[in-house]
């Protein structure tokens, strides 16, 4: 398995996007409308910072992106493993290269946010040392959102 950092116009990470997109629409069918519409506005690719796949020989199996947040701080976006590549861990060495060059930029912290009921990516982060935290802005009062972070050392 190989990871490269990609542009967010890359092909391999869009499409693997629109599959998480897929994925996240068919898991959260108990939220209402109005709260994904919310939810949607958060998750554009064009304001990201950078974007990694991960890839099988030749086949893009998952990816994930940065974006910038305030001084310091970076947040996590954009996290997806295709379902036939998961249980290799795939999304902790996607983290794992993420982190590192995090800290190699400069970054001190990590944030990110997923679904309450997302039990498996809040796992793996609980897993890899994030903690879970108050809501930070956009996701303050939106009651289906956990917020996680971890302190780069």
């Amino acid at each position: 398995m190989e990871i490269k950092k990609v542009n967010t116009t890359d092909q391999d990470f869009n499409r693997l996007v629109r599959m998480l997109d897929k994925t996240l629409a068919n898991f959260n069918n108990d939220i209402q409308i109005t709260e994904k519409n919310e939810y949607h506005v958060f998750n554009s690719v064009t304001d990201l910072s950078d974007a990694y796949v991960a890839y099988n020989v030749y086949q893009a199996i998952g990816c994930v992106a940065t974006k910038h947040y305030c001084t310091g701080v970076l947040e996590i976006k954009r996290l997806f493993v295709n379902l036939t590549a998961r249980g290799n861990g795939i999304a902790t060495k996607l983290i794992n290269k993420l982190e590192s060059q995090a800290y190699s930029d400069g970054y001190t912290k990590l944030i990110v946010e997923t679904g309450k009921n997302n039990t498996n990516a809040i796992r793996l982060y609980t897993k890899m040392n994030y903690q879970v935290v108050d809501n930070y802005s956009p996701y303050d009062g939106l009651s289906n959102s956990v917020c996680m972070s971890k302190k780069l050392l």
